[in-house]
């Protein structure tokens, strides 16, 4: 299926070519007009030459017969200069159609069948007949119709010339009239495009032309119940977060508790699992009550914040948890700095799902490195590589990768949501760069 025209496009195409249509038509009209009149027009002159050449032509003639001179040309008048063209001719004949005198470009056969006075046209000649009061002589004026149509041609030319410069002046005019008409549509599109779960602000419909305000209207009825469904889904998730911890670290006490009273008995391996599960419900928890974090807009600041002290806590930290202080290499100088406009709280939640997920998942004969470079931090681990076509989708909640280890596939959507916060994104690369296997991923800020 073919591209689909925006409406300015198809707005400023339609408009181009009626007003062209509109142009053409009424050019063909006045073209129609212009031939009547110049018909009109050349019909009058023919006239006006004929009365004109008939009284002239009549003295000559009769001087010429009163004196008996010879008329060695045949009637021909000569023309005034050689090489010259007639395109008005005449012919003057007596009461019985002989041939008495003409123009040097006459014919000298009869220009009509009869002799009538009046407009005839006749071997593609325009002919005006007029006769003396008498009916002594009759003046013959001839018009080649080939004039009049060139004259037209000229005018018809002259008419239409103008509209391959005008067309594309139109489409440029009705194009700049058209975005600008559009542009408070696309200021709506604009406010309308920046909405999003942490931007639920009303469009304020009052500024807006009136076309547009039912639509902004209706948006902002549409805003209002996502922003309550949203808030009601945050809160439902923090809220069943928060009263599941007690329990859960309750349950988890006393099944610890249980675990060593055992002893090595059969029983105690089901209280290890028992153990195993509700550590895996309270990082459930813990990710759902990041996740309505994140979800409330915590994460953007105005003021660029160092974030190179909290790396170097959160990494001595996760190695810490792992049992292990050389599980997690940091790549950086003494004195480095990484300033970015992020909530501290908020990159702290997304770099440690990143050190997790890099712990979790990474080979573990290799530590997990951390690298900082002008506008990022990326976190490194070796293992098995990741199919390139489901990179993006991990970002995605609760999506998993092919993977053994345990999780909520909710690690990577925090960190991802907390960093959109901020214009910046989550780069995920595999295999990691510069090396065949392993897998990176990478907190981008805004330059």
């Amino acid at each position: 299926m073919g591209k689909r025209l925006s409406l300015t496009a198809r707005l400023v195409l339609t408009l181009t070519i009626g007003a062209a249509l509109l142009w053409i038509v009424a050019a063909a009209v006045s073209i129609g007009i212009l031939r009547s009149e110049i018909d009109a027009a050349f019909d009058k002159g023919l006239q006006e030459t004929a009365q004109r050449l008939l009284p002239l032509a009549m003295h000559g003639l009769r001087e010429a017969m009163h004196d008996n001179r010879p008329d060695d040309d045949g009637g021909e008048i000569p023309l005034l200069r050689e090489g010259a063209g007639e395109y008005i001719v005449y012919q003057i004949r007596d009461r019985g159609g002989a041939l008495l005198l003409r123009s040097h470009d006459a014919p000298t056969g009869q220009l009509t069948e009869t002799i009538e006075p009046g407009f005839a046209t006749a071997q593609n000649l325009r002919v005006y007949t007029e006769g003396t009061g008498d009916g002594e002589f009759v003046i013959q004026v001839a018009e080649d119709l080939e004039h009049r149509q060139k004259s037209l041609l000229e005018s018809a030319t002259a008419l239409f010339l103008p509209l391959a410069l005008l067309v594309p002046l139109s489409a440029l005019g009705i194009g700049l009239a058209v975005r600008r008409g559009l542009a408070p549509l696309h200021a709506l599109s604009q406010e309308v495009s920046i909405r999003g779960a942490t931007n639920l602000a009303p469009l304020a419909p009052a500024e807006l032309p009136p076309d547009l305000r039912p639509i902004a209207e209706a948006t902002d009825q549409l805003i209002a119940r996502l922003r309550g469904a949203l808030e009601a889904e945050r809160a439902f998730a923090a809220n069943s977060a928060h009263e599941l911890r007690t329990p859960i670290a309750a349950a988890l006490a006393q099944t610890q508790r249980l675990i060593a009273e055992l002893g090595s008995r059969p029983e105690a391996l089901r209280a290890r699992q028992v153990e195993e599960a509700l550590k895996r419900v309270g990082e459930l928890s813990e990710k759902l009550l990041q996740l309505a974090r994140a979800d409330a807009g915590m994460a953007a600041s105005a003021t660029q914040v160092d974030l190179v002290p909290a790396i170097r806590l959160l990494c001595r930290d996760s190695a810490s948890r792992a049992g292990n202080d050389g599980r997690i290499v940091l790549e950086a100088a003494p004195d480095e700095s990484l300033l970015a406009p992020i909530d501290i709280d908020a990159f702290g939640i997304a770099f440690r799902n990143l050190l997790d997920n890099a712990l979790a998942h990474g080979s573990r004969d290799e530590p997990v490195r951390v690298a900082l470079g002008e506008n990022w931090v990326a976190v490194t681990n070796g293992g098995r590589t990741v199919d390139p076509a489901a990179l993006e989708g991990l970002k995605q909640r609760f999506v998993r990768g092919e993977t053994t280890s345990s999780g909520s596939g909710l690690g990577l959507a925090i960190a991802e949501t907390i960093m959109a916060q901020t214009g910046g994104e989550v780069r995920l690369s595999s295999p990691a760069p510069g090396r065949p296997d392993g897998f990176e991923a990478r907190l981008v800020f805004p330059a």
